[in-house]
């Protein structure tokens, strides 16, 4: 069993992707803001999400690395 190194990837490119747009079709504001932490917050979200589901992969991975 692998960790699924390719979704925290993805999730970690999207978050910049989406924090890249809200940068260049929204005026700076307070709506901008808001929106720019909750991308942020969601994507930590999804990041502890990623890493509760592969917490067993990568105990075995450190596990390995010991012995």
């Amino acid at each position: 069993m692998k960790p699924t190194w390719w979704l925290l990837y993805g999730i970690g490119l999207l978050l910049v992707a989406l924090i890249g747009l809200l940068e260049i079709f929204l005026s700076a504001g307070a709506l901008r803001t808001i929106l720019e932490s909750a991308t942020v917050i969601v994507g930590f979200g999804l990041m502890a999400i990623w890493l509760r589901h592969n917490r067993i992969a990568l105990d075995v991975r450190r596990r390995r690395r010991i012995q």
